[in-house]
């Protein structure tokens, strides 16, 4: 059943929301998507957490005001969510730009947050979105090609072993979209600065990379020592309806033991290592 708040700035913010069980886990979408995307990871997460969908303003049953949608003001949003649900340091789950969102909610109210894990978010590494975004920000304007122009962008993270049908109704999907919320996400992502706001970071943090190339993770991780990094096989932008498998997997292990897990990285650099006796 869909709910709404509404937040201060007086924008309603629909969500949903299954399960029972701390810590609760709050789902949030890819730049283009909507809080559908989550059903896999609801019915699995569901028995022993409450879960949370959330359609980020712009997107899905949301509010869409013509304005440019930051990731901060995304990440502040999320806040207001977490407060109106009175809810005890949750885990925030980002696929793609949602990634972007879990860093800067965390980093911008750390009070509030348990954990968080960004899933395919090249962006969140200072650097990424400059040399791979920006060669098609000139493109991403009304009065151009810019539907396209985001289509041939995002076929570029699906892998050959995807579902091939994601790819063939991208724009049916898009249709869906209004002009002014692609070119405002669009925009909003291209001025998002992820250096300043992962240095702010200091929950655990789980970075699941799909594939995505060029990622300095030695930058994340000295940005944010307590990061551990995972990785798909066989799957792309699609992992969580792909391998759900995979991705449910470190998800668990991650929420369950996230303290554990981060206090571990700082302590090795990044690497998990075996502790031999001394002979």
């Amino acid at each position: 059943m869909t709910e709404w708040i509404t937040t201060s700035d007086g924008i309603r913010i629909a969500y949903h929301q299954v399960g029972a069980g701390d810590p609760a886990i709050i789902f949030i979408h890819g730049g283009f998507g909507n809080r559908g995307g989550f059903g896999i990871q609801e019915e699995y997460f569901s028995p022993n957490h409450r879960c949370i969908a959330v359609d980020m303003r712009g997107r899905g049953d949301s509010d869409k005001p013509d304005e440019l949608y930051t990731m901060e003001r995304h990440g502040d949003d999320v806040a207001e969510l977490i407060r109106h649900l009175g809810l005890n340091r949750p885990v925030l789950v980002g696929q793609s730009m949602g990634g972007q969102v879990v860093i800067s909610t965390a980093a911008r109210h750390p009070e509030l947050v348990g954990a968080i894990v960004s899933l395919d978010s090249p962006s969140n590494i200072p650097g990424w979105h400059k040399a791979h975004h920006g060669p098609f920000d000139h493109l991403m304007q009304k009065g151009l090609p810019f539907r396209e122009t985001l289509q041939g962008f995002l076929r570029a993270s699906y892998l050959p072993t995807d579902d091939p049908s994601r790819v063939g109704n991208m724009a049916a999907r898009f249709a869906k979209v209004p002009d002014h919320v692609i070119l405002n996400g669009w925009h909003g992502m291209s001025a998002f600065d992820p250096g300043p706001i992962l240095a702010g970071v200091k929950c655990p943090y789980l970075y699941v990379d799909c594939g995505q190339p060029d990622l300095d993770l030695d930058l994340l991780r000295e940005l944010c020592p307590q990061v551990v990094v995972g990785k798909t096989v066989g799957a792309g932008h699609r992992a969580l309806q792909d391998v759900p498998d995979q991705v449910n997997a470190m998800l668990r292990r991650f929420i369950e033991h996230a303290d554990a897990i981060a206090a571990e990285m700082i302590r090795t650099g990044g690497v998990f290592q075996y502790t031999f006796p001394e002979n």
